[in-house]
């Protein structure tokens, strides 16, 4: 009991009682369901788009949304999808071909596709050389968009050293 009139001085937590605090706080994200995760991600995740062609005015598509969206690469119904044939038959072929001044599959290519963020800053060059600057797949590039684009580039192209086959 205190007397009257005296102030109570508040207590600061001890930095074992933050740390537990802290601890509990990652345990508690760690037990979230992976699709709450998931969800809360994608709300939260910089949409990535792709711009290329002569003055890089041409919309390519979102190269790190989902599958299901309407402008995204990945999706197989969409005109923008590398994985579809449309773009084989319509004007995109030139960012997937094996050798082109804007093709992401040709390592020397002069101007190959942007990727830009939500600001509309440079975030890489979609190519697929290792040693471009500010390339996808140099070394401080994003190795799961490499990938991506790799195996793409490989499927589409034959690009991977394999004889084509005529048989």
């Amino acid at each position: 009991m205190t007397a009257p009139g005296t102030i109570l001085a508040r207590r600061t937590p001890s930095p074992l009682r933050t740390l537990w605090a802290r601890l509990g706080l990652a345990l508690l994200a760690l037990c979230m369901k992976p699709g709450a995760t998931q969800a809360q991600e994608a709300i939260t995740r910089q949409k990535l788009v792709i711009y290329g062609g002569p003055q890089f005015r041409e919309f390519l598509g979102c190269v790190n949304c989902d599958a299901y969206e309407a402008d995204s690469v990945w999706n197989i119904y969409s005109p923008l999808g590398w994985e579809n044939s449309y773009s084989d038959y319509s004007h995109l072929h030139i960012y997937r071909e094996p050798h082109g001044v804007y093709s992401a599959c040709d390592p020397f290519a002069s101007s190959p596709p942007r990727v830009l963020d939500p600001q509309n800053r440079l975030y890489g060059y979609l190519n697929i050389s290792k040693v471009r600057p500010e390339g996808i797949c140099a070394p401080h590039g994003n190795a799961a968009i490499c990938d991506k684009l790799t195996a793409m580039c490989e499927k589409k192209n034959n690009i991977d050293g394999s004889p084509d086959r005529l048989d």
